[in-house]
């Protein structure tokens, strides 16, 4: 892409080539349009870093209530409203909720997600994860993210929840069809599809709080039943039902992509990889340079309340923005150098991918620990990598919001 905005209709991120990579598109809207409305959208997508931190630090302009509802973006097929009348009703809680009330449910959950609390669970997800490569380490060769990528943070968050690790594959069914929606890019029949397993989310773990009820359990479930905040009411089950959802997404979309692209990253950058081999203490830092590079989530939306103006642009009241936490991450204004991936880099973690203030991601520290673990063990047990001849697409799911390969195939040898 040269360095102009050229069609609205070729050049946008409802473009599946711009989606497969949009670093270069980002760079032309920081440059001549950080505050850019993209007709195709309906949405202003904001890219710079500055006016990120300035939107997401004023939630009463910038509001997140109900800003996540892909039926006020698109409208659902019949079939959909039909299925949802059949569920339990949505409830703004945390990620589409603004203070106060989203303070409420923010110091419910947050106890769970403590650095303290996580610091403590890492020798249990170094176990997992050395579990997960003792599975194909003698074979030479590995599908990365279906045997190791999406298993890791679902046994984990399984077992935080204390469901049975057998039905781990159908809490990543649910978890992806729950965001299928938000991307903007699904048929109507994919749509349909997608609310009837998040009816089956729902009926599941609606049976297994109604289990904690009768019978409590050390689980998140009974914790976050047990919850209390003084003058308030306790969790209803529609409440319980968006916060396990949100959970059970912030705990594995993040760390499950971001494996896949921190691997790329290894082997498209030797000179770093070695930096890592002879350092293993730099590990945490690449971790910050991998979610600052290949950001899971590239932004989120918010609504503007009331008419105001961002970085010079007038916006009126109802407008929505998509906040592009990806292109702020390689803005030059914050980071040197920002397409380079720098293992030393001093910065790395002032990245805005967990988001920043009030919505900064609940499972920020969890994700970090669930990489550094696999990290840490991928550099120590497997030398050599490389992509598997003539097995990668490098095709990535089509999504606005959210990014992660399809696949990945690599080969290795086992480390002596």
């Amino acid at each position: 892409m040269d360095n102009q905005i050229r069609s609205p209709e070729d050049e946008t991120l409802a473009n599946i080539e711009i989606q497969e990579d949009p670093y270069a598109y980002y760079d032309v809207l920081r440059e001549q349009a950080p505050v850019y409305f993209d007709p195709n959208l309906n949405i202003y997508i904001v890219t710079r870093y500055d006016l990120l931190l300035q939107a997401i630090r004023n939630t009463d302009v910038f509001s997140n209530i109900g800003s996540q509802a892909p039926a006020e973006m698109r409208e659902p097929p019949a079939r959909v409203r039909e299925i949802q009348a059949t569920m339990y009703p949505p409830v703004n809680t945390m990620v589409t909720n603004d203070p106060p009330s989203h303070t409420r449910y923010r110091k419910l959950v947050d106890y769970a997600f403590t650095p303290k609390r996580v610091r403590a669970m890492k020798p249990y997800m170094d176990e997992i994860v050395n579990t997960l490569i003792d599975g194909f380490i003698d074979q030479g060769e590995v599908e990365l993210i279906t045997r190791f990528g999406v298993p890791l943070p679902l046994y984990v968050i399984g077992d935080q929840l204390g469901v049975p690790r057998e039905d781990a594959p159908k809490f990543k069914t649910w978890s992806d069809a729950s965001v299928a929606p938000l991307g903007l890019m699904i048929t109507d029949e994919e749509w349909i599809d997608s609310a009837t397993k998040v009816k089956q989310f729902q009926d599941y773990f609606a049976a297994a709080l109604e289990d904690r009820r009768k019978e409590p359990r050390d689980d998140l479930l009974t914790a976050l039943l047990e919850a209390r905040v003084e003058g308030e009411e306790p969790l209803n089950t529609s409440e319980l039902l968006s916060i396990i959802s949100q959970v059970l997404v912030a705990g594995n979309e993040t760390t499950t992509n971001s494996i896949a692209a921190g691997m790329t990253l290894l082997i498209d950058n030797p000179d770093q990889q070695r930096a890592l081999r002879d350092d293993p203490e730099k590990i945490p830092n690449f971790v910050e340079e991998v979610l600052r590079m290949e950001s899971a989530v590239q932004g989120l939306f918010r609504i503007v309340k009331e008419d105001t103006e961002l970085g010079g642009v007038k916006l009126a009241k109802g407008s929505r923005l998509l906040l592009r936490y990806a292109a702020a991450n390689r803005d030059a204004a914050k980071f040197d150098n920002p397409d380079k991936l720098d293992v030393c880099r001093p910065n790395a973690g002032a990245h805005l991918a967990f988001g920043a203030g009030i919505h900064h991601c609940l499972g920020a520290q969890l994700a970090r620990y669930e990489m550094l673990a696999a990290f840490q063990a991928i550099v120590a047990r497997m030398e050599n990598l490389a992509y598997s001849p003539g097995r990668n697409t490098f095709e990535h799911h089509p999504h606005l919001c959210l990014r992660g390969l399809k696949e990945l195939w690599i080969t290795f040898d086992k480390a002596n």
